[in-house]
């Protein structure tokens, strides 16, 4: 009777970890949709210039939209920076007790986002949010709550998608499958700015208000830490843990050999999370994951005014774009599962197999950077449609691959520290986007932001010969699983 109870708490737990992952997690993705939205509350209204164009009453404001690119990449990167701290506190302190700091970050992303408006606005505020306003801009200026909103978001989106991750732990089978469904759901909420986008376009809500209900959700994410995620405290525990039993095997060669030593005896003898971190099929996740997911980051982070320049300045058809831009990431719900399916599909019959699926995997998924790196380049009206399917299906098919290989084939007690090392990978070698948003400033010279972009792509080229080289040699000679997974 209670093993169903706990049965059906954890399906219920996962759906409703799939709901709030979608609502909450990568929605900083998505924020070019408010391009359109942010230069009407002022935000660097400074930024504009009058035309040099004689009798013009135009303003020059792509200065303006620079900063909100700045906010963007800002929060792109701190999406993913932080990944291997939040993955080290998840191991040692449990899912529960880093979610309630990611609520605390949740609040004052969406809090801040709130205030950005003019201060004409402010004024007509009163009582307690008259207070918080004046304590905001006390310490900054107003403008610089937009990169307080892209800071704290990112960084509770990446806590909410990790220790939502964490919890598929709880299954013992078809782990993969359900990593991929919230990989999926995550990338998908880069469509609620959209959303936000068509309700202030329609005056059904405004900006704050929309933001204040964001951050009122802080309130199913402390109702869902405590229902459906655990800590290692020895209170307010769940009936549940882990079901480490597919896991078995291995957790007892691992126990046998563990010796007390010194951490660098620990790395060269392969010991413990070590023995993982020195993996090989693991050091190449991390890689493609960080240099393949660029495409899809830089094209996020230029989408608007690539498009605005496109459309010869027209702000209507811009507009229509970025919006189909982030609603089409709903089909990453559904794309993340199939490149799970496809990851693990006869995975179970042998380790050769393991291994021949994500070197498929992981061609197809380089395959589709190549093409959207070149596509990119051209500044014309007939690659948008491709630019926006291929980002898409390359995205999930780099993201929910990476994350099913770490999920299926490392054991859970090191999960968090695994794939948070995975994403911080990927978070520093994003960094490399403030220099390249600077390239693509003049939108028809952008062209060799993407040059660069692609070179390193190619670059990872020398990953897929080595691990068809590892699969070719696995299937003509048995090698021991030890060495691969």
């Amino acid at each position: 009777m209670k093993s169903s109870i706990n049965s059906r708490r954890k399906w219920i737990g996962f759906i409703w970890l799939f709901i709030e992952v979608n609502l909450i997690s990568a929605n900083i993705f998505g924020f070019p949709a408010l391009f359109k939205i942010l230069p009407n509350y002022g935000v660097y209204s400074n930024y504009c210039q009058s035309s040099n164009l004689t009798n013009s009453t135009e303003q020059d404001c792509s200065r303006q939209s620079q900063q909100y690119q700045n906010a963007l990449t800002l929060g792109i990167i701190f999406f993913n920076l932080p990944s291997i701290i939040v993955g080290i506190l998840i191991d040692k302190f449990g899912g529960r007790f880093v979610k309630l700091i990611g609520i605390v970050f949740h609040v004052v992303g969406w809090l801040a986002l709130a205030l950005v408006k003019s201060d004409k606005y402010l004024k007509k505020k009163k009582s307690l949010v008259l207070l918080i306003s004046f304590i905001f801009l006390i310490i900054l200026d107003r403008d610089s709550l937009l990169f307080i909103h892209t800071l704290f978001t990112a960084l509770s989106g990446i806590i909410v998608q990790l220790t939502s991750f964490s919890a598929c732990n709880y299954f013992a089978e078809g782990r993969a499958f359900l990593l991929t469904l919230l990989v999926g759901s995550s990338l998908s909420a880069s469509m609620w700015y959209s959303v936000f986008q068509i309700l202030i376009d329609n005056g059904k809500l405004t900006l704050s208000q929309l933001s204040y209900i964001w951050m009122s959700f802080g309130i199913f994410m402390l109702f869902s830490s405590f229902e459906f995620l655990d800590w290692k405290f020895q209170i307010l525990n769940l009936g549940y843990t882990f079901d480490t039993k597919l896991e078995q095997t291995k957790t007892i060669i691992t126990e046998n050999t563990k010796i007390e030593t010194k951490w660098y005896g620990k790395i060269r003898q392969r010991i413990g999370i070590w023995e993982h971190l020195t993996n090989p099929l693991y050091i190449f996740v991390v890689l493609y994951l960080s240099f393949l997911l660029m495409p899809s980051i830089l094209l996020s982070v230029t989408w608007y005014p690539w498009v605005y320049y496109i459309n010869h300045n027209d702000k209507t058809k811009s507009d229509q774009y970025t919006f189909a831009f982030n609603m089409t990431s709903l089909s990453q719900i559904f794309l993340c599962p199939l490149v799970g399916f496809l990851l693990t599909f006869r995975a179970d019959k042998s380790s050769k197999q393991k291994i021949l699926n994500t070197s498929i995997a992981q061609t197809c998924s380089w395959i589709l950077n190549i093409i959207l790196c070149i596509i990119c380049m051209f500044v014309k009206t007939t690659v948008v449609v491709p630019a926006l399917v291929f980002n898409y299906i390359g995205r999930s098919a780099i993201v929910a691959g990476s994350q099913a290989v770490v999920g299926t084939f490392f054991p859970s007690e090191y999960i968090g520290r695994l794939t948070g090392i995975m994403w911080t990978s990927a978070g520093a070698i994003t960094c490399i986007q403030y220099g390249l948003v600077q390239l693509t400033t003049d939108v028809s010279q952008s062209w060799k932001a993407g040059i660069i972009v692609l070179i390193l792509v190619v670059f990872m080229s020398c990953h897929l010969v080595q691990i068809w080289y590892i699969t070719i040699r696995k299937y003509r000679k048995p090698i021991p699983d030890v060495t691969y997974f």
